[in-house]
């Protein structure tokens, strides 16, 4: 089932589809939104079965997009996101069609397997309820389609930058999605008039790109339209090209729903970005840039990855921050983009003083520093490990990272010691013990000594900030 996650927090969006065990119970996200009108903008082109969505948010709340749902996309399972466990407020969302509600407050790691299982639970139990008999089942009869037909691809939704012909044209196609119409080929006349038409109105300029679609034959209409969806949503999005107008499609080789990566995979692909040990290596850039491309990622899930990274960036330095655009459109958007925020890292993090491979082993020291930041960690012991002697190491990992070792250290063990507090209710000790520290209140002074108050008063901090921000 295809799972599509809203909420206005990104830190609840990224954790819920990252650390959740969605393959274990046959559950894949498929998308993301910060708002109720973002999602129902998703949900014209995705194939969504469930919705996980917060009750309040700006723009439009949860439980308007909930209204929306039940009335244009009915077969959707809908389970609701809340900060507080207001019974009438769950009471309204169950009336209008939640399956099941999850308290954000009692979301832990140990409970992710427990909530998932409940959710396919009740998805079963409605599932049961409204099976037809098997007697009343009619089968939709299989199309004596053509072989061959054409589509186009309108993704600026401009109508052909205002071509009256065009749109005419269109009018009488069948739109399959927003921005998507599609036409079965009659004869090979029709098939050279269409096609003289749709190459006079132009190509990239008009804000649309045509498709010579083939192996049509036998798909029943519904199958037709997921394949195309699928091939816009994600196909298309690799392969789009600036400078091409028209693509040819292989219907029987578009698959319904793109493949996501396995967990081994996705956590391997992750460490090699994450690690910027790419940085000042232009061929090793280049060759992960070309395996990221080759794994044809759904969209939405490199989306989410992307914002990953740069938050592992972030740890490494403290630049103007790298931000992602809002919408990502094709695979030349992304390169494009790494290509730019690996030109401002190498910037900052460069010092001409020392070659690229130094630069690369103090890099990958950052990285390990990351790493352990539960284990004592000392510089003689990681200069060690990176073959340098221990002043040279010192001077290096100043010099290319902006501070010392020791306090490089400090500063990123507290910094997770704030992620701890504001996203789990784990005991200080616990906290403590995490990044390093077995005395809870020598962690606690310096903790104070960095943010001015103690972790307590951290985390009550964060939860009053949250509290407004959920209102």
């Amino acid at each position: 089932m295809n799972v599509l996650v809203v909420d206005d927090d990104k830190l609840v969006r990224k954790g819920l589809i990252s650390a959740m065990p969605w393959d274990k119970y046959g559950l894949h996200v498929v998308g993301e939104a910060k708002n109720g009108e973002k999602a129902l903008e998703q949900l014209e082109t995705l194939q969504v079965d469930l919705l996980l969505t917060d009750l309040a948010m700006p723009v439009m709340s949860g439980m308007e997009l909930m209204r929306a749902v039940r009335k244009q996309y009915p077969h959707i399972f809908i389970v609701v996101l809340t900060l507080h466990q207001d019974f009438e407020y769950i009471q309204e969302a169950l009336r209008l069609g939640a399956i099941d509600y999850i308290a954000k407050v009692q979301l832990e790691e140990e409970q992710f397997d427990e909530v998932l299982a409940r959710i396919c639970g009740r998805i079963a139990e409605e599932q049961r309820r409204y099976v037809a008999p098997a007697a009343a089942v009619e089968l939709t009869p299989t199309l004596d389609t053509p072989d061959r037909g054409l589509a186009v691809i309108d993704w600026e939704e401009s109508g052909g930058n205002g071509d009256s012909r065009l749109q005419s044209m269109l009018a009488t196609w069948s739109a399959v999605a927003s921005g998507l119409y599609m036409t079965l080929e009659k004869n090979e006349e029709e098939r050279r008039q269409v096609t003289a038409q749709l190459k006079a109105s132009g190509g990239r300029s008009s804000g649309l790109a045509f498709l010579r679609l083939s192996n049509m034959s036998g798909l029943e209409p519904g199958q037709l339209e997921r394949r195309l969806i699928a091939y816009r949503s994600h196909d298309f999005f690799y392969e789009w090209d600036p400078q091409q107008a028209w693509y040819d499609v292989n219907l029987a080789q578009v698959a319904e729903q793109a493949e996501s990566l396995s967990k081994p995979e996705l956590l391997a692909l992750r460490e090699r970005w994450q690690s910027l040990a790419w940085l000042h290596l232009e061929e090793r850039f280049e060759k992960l840039l070309s395996e990221l491309k080759a794994v044809r990622m759904p969209p939405a899930q490199l989306l989410s990855e992307l914002e990953l990274w740069v938050m592992a960036w972030h740890r490494f330095y403290a630049p103007d921050r790298l931000e992602l655009p809002d919408r990502l459109t094709a695979w030349t958007d992304v390169s494009s983009w790494l290509r730019d925020a690996r030109d401002r890292l190498a910037a900052r993090l460069s010092k001409p003083l020392y070659s690229p491979e130094v630069r690369e082993v103090i890099l990958q020291a950052a990285w390990r520093v990351h790493e352990r930041l539960a284990e004592p960690l000392q510089a003689t012991t990681i200069a060690r490990e990176s073959h340098m002697s221990r002043s040279y190491f010192s001077q290096c990992f100043k010099d290319i990272l902006g501070m010392p070792f020791n306090e490089y250290v400090r500063y990123h063990r507290m910094e997770q010691a704030k992620a701890y507090l504001r996203e789990t209710n784990h005991t200080v000790l616990w906290v403590a013990e995490q990044i390093g520290y077995t005395d809870e209140k020598y962690f606690s002074r310096r903790f104070r000594e960095q943010t001015g108050v103690l972790p307590s008063e951290y985390r009550q901090q964060c939860k009053r900030e949250s509290e407004m921000t959920d209102i």
